[in-house]
């Protein structure tokens, strides 16, 4: 193939928000390709010559016309910036080996914060275009967020959400139709957007005052909302996380969760981890969600059941911890392993005959690598005139894991999948 192709950013979709660089390939290509309205923008500036359409947005079949038609120079017409959650990802993967060039674009982030006069070099950014994205966890960090929004519904949702856990403070931008003559911007809290009738090409910026980005974050016992349902305790919390080793797209599930004290701190690492708390007693189910909602947990799901039956339906984890397991922790593994072999596992245990069913099950399963570390810590308390040290109940923190490169080689083989 010796094709010319470039893929352009023609920014919002209206015209006068393209570059002169890519009106000049608009002007001298064969074949102009792409969704429609972003066709009939760079239409406008073909001039008396008009090259061949092929409408589409969908990247194998975009690969697919220009691999069956030889014409010397293509554009393929993508909106914003091609480096800015655009369709020029895709196409790349499709056109491997072949000579494109991209041509960047005005994306939707520069041109509203242009709008509303707020720099973006801090501007923490996402899509929420048909996937999940946790939006509440980047809003509590960050003081400002940019988000491309899937219209009414999720901007509905996101409004719900920031008022649900307590955080009607915030003031957001909207941005609807941008650089169109019925483009419009308004602004408000939570509370007065929730209820606005919007179109579908939709953006938003959301500015809180009272977000706070922090490094490192330990959550004292006492913050937690507990009841009479056992905790792990702080120090306990901090190891046992800290043996996962957890990365930030992580997928968790924290079994036996009983206060979710494990699968808040867990979820609060990062805003991609997702963290399924798995809990069958109704009291402790109860007292899981009163603290995903006081820390703004969003990326804690709770589901309520037994494990192993309860994980059955469940995505498949890159790690787990277990605090409590009923007296099936040889079931537990095995099927936690069934669903991936590169599970990394962190165990909490206080019963010895517990301990000698996992020793069983490695001496079994020689090929998974274990750390065993018991942990007994003494903690202060006010009596009287006298500070005392009290001391907790001794604790097994066992980790289990295979070979470390095993493990990522079917990690990026999930990934793949």
């Amino acid at each position: 193939m010796q094709s010319q192709i470039y893929l352009v950013g023609v920014g919002m979709g209206s015209a006068g928000t393209i570059t002169e660089q890519a009106i000049e390939k608009i002007k001298a290509c064969e074949a102009l390709i792409g969704a429609n309205r972003l066709v009939e923008t760079a239409l406008s500036y073909t001039g008396e010559k008009k090259p061949q359409i092929y409408i589409s947005y969908q990247a194998k079949e975009i690969g697919k016309y220009i691999r069956e038609n030889n014409y010397s120079t293509i554009v393929v017409a993508l909106s914003g910036d091609v480096g800015f959650y655009s369709g020029a990802k895709k196409l790349l993967q499709e056109l491997e080996g072949v000579q494109v060039e991209l041509l960047p674009g005005i994306s939707s982030m520069i041109y509203f914060c242009s709008k509303v006069q707020i720099p973006w070099e801090q501007i923490c950014f996402g899509s929420a275009h048909g996937k999940r994205l946790n939006m509440i966890q980047r809003i509590s960090r960050n003081r400002y967020c940019f988000f491309l929004l899937d219209g009414k519904e999720s901007l509905e949702m996101l409004c719900s959400k920031l008022l649900y856990y307590n955080m009607s403070q915030v003031k957001l931008y909207i941005g609807e139709r941008l650089s169109y003559p019925d483009e419009r911007i308004i602004s408000g809290m939570p509370e007065q957007i929730r209820t606005v009738a919007v179109d579908k090409l939709l953006v938003i910026l959301v500015e809180n005052p009272q977000a706070v980005n922090w490094v490192a974050r330990t959550i004292s016992d006492s913050a937690f909302v507990r009841g009479k349902v056992p905790m792990t305790k702080g120090e306990v919390r901090n190891v046992s996380i800290g043996k996962l080793q957890l990365l930030e797209d992580s997928v968790v599930y924290d079994i036996g969760a009983g206060s979710g004290s494990v699968a808040v701190e867990m979820a609060l690492q990062s805003p991609d981890i997702k963290v399924y708390a798995v809990e069958y007693k109704e009291e402790a189910l109860e007292i899981i969600k009163q603290n995903k909602r006081k820390f703004k947990a969003d990326n804690v799901e709770i589901i309520s059941g037994m494990a192993p039956k309860a994980l059955e339906n469940l995505p498949i984890p890159t790690h787990a911890f277990i605090g409590g397991s009923s007296g099936k922790i040889e079931q537990i593994l095995a099927a936690l392993f069934q669903k991936n072999h590169a599970c990394r596992v962190v165990m909490n245990i206080i019963a010895l005959n517990s301990l000698s069913k996992i020793l069983q099950f490695l001496e079994k399963n020689p090929e998974y690598q274990s750390e065993i570390v018991q942990l007994q810590c003494s903690v202060s308390k006010n009596v009287g005139a006298y500070q005392l040290m009290m001391g907790q109940n001794p604790i097994y923190i066992i980790t289990i894991w295979k070979n470390s490169e095993e493990r990522e080689l079917e990690r990026k083989n999930e990934k793949n999948t």
